[in-house]
């Protein structure tokens, strides 16, 4: 592993083993615990075969095809990334998958995965049937599921719908924009807008390009 590796996945592994590269496979093989941020590949990730916390933060994309090998992987957090479609992990002994703020519309996968006991969707623009349907299936079959209430839900899945990669979620009973991806921001966790109730509902009938505008006003965005 060396060229290959992106150089925020690069720089999560040096810290994980403990020095810079060359890794060995065994090194690689040791680590259970990763934080990887800003990365825009995660190619190589699956020689951590022993990971058992993986927490992936404005990371773009998000492919799990490159997680299959992690059979050890109990914890997983995305958040503020690219992940656009949830896979199946019957294969690995997940407990929880926290994704808010991503681009998942459906999580049919996860149905029935009997494993799964925690799921966070919030700020993702789930589909009508993802989120009206298999939601509470799931929560009915034991999981504890956080979702987001109807009217960001809403407006996410509206802005999304129309080609704006703006997300709406709540925190501190306040309603935020956020811009997961790479796309539009270098560092999608950080500068959510706050915005109020009326923005959401004009948001959700006007011109939905205008939410770009709400970031561009530094007294909307809180320091936390």
């Amino acid at each position: 592993m060396s060229a290959s590796l992106d150089p925020a996945l690069r720089k999560s592994l040096e810290r994980a083993v403990g020095h810079d590269e060359p890794f060995t496979d065994e090194e690689l093989n040791t680590v259970t615990d990763l934080h990887i941020r800003h990365s825009r590949s995660l190619s190589g990730i699956g020689k951590c075969g022993s990971l058992e916390v993986l927490t992936i933060v404005g990371c773009d994309p998000v492919d799990f095809s490159e997680l299959t090998n992690l059979t050890s992987l109990h914890s997983l957090t995305v958040r503020d990334s690219g992940l656009r479609s949830i896979a199946d992990f019957s294969d690995l002994p997940l407990l929880s998958c926290y994704a808010p703020r991503n681009f998942i519309t459906d999580i049919t996968p996860l149905v029935n995965f009997s494993g799964l006991r925690n799921l966070d969707v919030t700020g993702n623009p789930l589909s009508e049937h993802s989120y009206r349907d298999l939601v509470p299936r799931m929560i009915e079959q034991g999981c504890r599921v956080l979702v987001s209430d109807e009217l960001e839900w809403k407006l996410t899945h509206h802005l999304h719908a129309q080609g704006v990669a703006v997300s709406c979620y709540r925190k501190n009973k306040d309603y935020r924009l956020c811009r997961p991806g790479l796309g539009l921001t270098d560092a999608p966790e950080f500068a959510h807008p706050v915005i109020q109730e009326s923005d959401v509902a004009s948001l959700l009938t006007g011109d939905p390009h205008k939410a770009h505008t709400y970031f561009e006003d530094e007294e909307l965005v809180p320091f936390a």
